[in-house]
């Protein structure tokens, strides 16, 4: 008996562990500034997935809100531009649900520079509703429902096929989009664990002043 609760204990301990260290792998905007070479190092790393620096974004693709209406990326952008950030899953993914919470201080660095931030995933509307209501978001996210626009960015994740319930989610993307409605700076993760830091994210806001 004694033994089960020690281990009880032990994954609880594990538990609080791991949440503490995936919110310390997201924070640095509060004061931190961004590491210049790790954040070359991770747009080096995506360079040669999906959707082109300086190519046009499909304006009149549209998502759906937490309210299943339609939203194009057009609407998304605000006076000088869009940060849109892709993740995987708000509901089994717990490096994404983590990387989301800390976004808030990114979304309002975005919205002091006229810059509007959004959030895709395939998630339906429902489960996104759920995880923005319970956690507060200050951005909006929004349902690519059947992957079409991860698709047309050439973002999915090929290495889960149709059996997986992963199948349709995209590489960890972070797009920086100008009022032109180009892409002006992108971080494609390959590895779903890894993520920018904020600062890193901040940093490439400053692009578009």
């Amino acid at each position: 008996m004694q033994r089960a609760l020690r281990m009880v204990g032990n994954k609880g301990i594990w538990a609080r562990h791991i949440a503490l260290v995936l919110a310390l792998s997201f924070s640095g905007t509060g004061g931190a500034s961004a590491d210049t070479a790790s954040l070359a190092k991770a747009e080096a790393a995506g360079r040669g997935i999906g959707i082109a620096v300086s190519a046009p974004l499909p304006a009149k693709a549209v998502v759906r809100d937490t309210a299943g209406k339609p939203v194009s990326l057009a609407q998304m952008k605000g006076r000088k531009g869009a940060l849109i950030v892709f993740f995987r899953s708000a509901a089994w993914c717990p490096y994404c649900k983590a990387q989301l919470k800390s976004l808030t201080d990114v979304a309002q660095a975005a919205r002091s520079r006229g810059i509007a931030m959004a959030a895709i995933s395939y998630d339906a509307p429902a489960v996104l509703d759920k995880f923005a209501k319970a956690e507060t978001l200050g951005f909006p996210l929004y349902s690519d429902g059947g992957s079409r626009l991860i698709d047309t960015l050439k973002l999915r994740d090929p290495r889960y096929d149709s059996s997986s319930y992963a199948n349709g989610v995209p590489y960890p993307t972070i797009l920086l989009v100008g009022p032109d409605g180009r892409v002006k700076a992108k971080v494609v993760e390959t590895d779903y664990k890894i993520r920018p830091s904020n600062a890193d994210v901040v940093a490439l806001l400053d692009r578009l002043k």
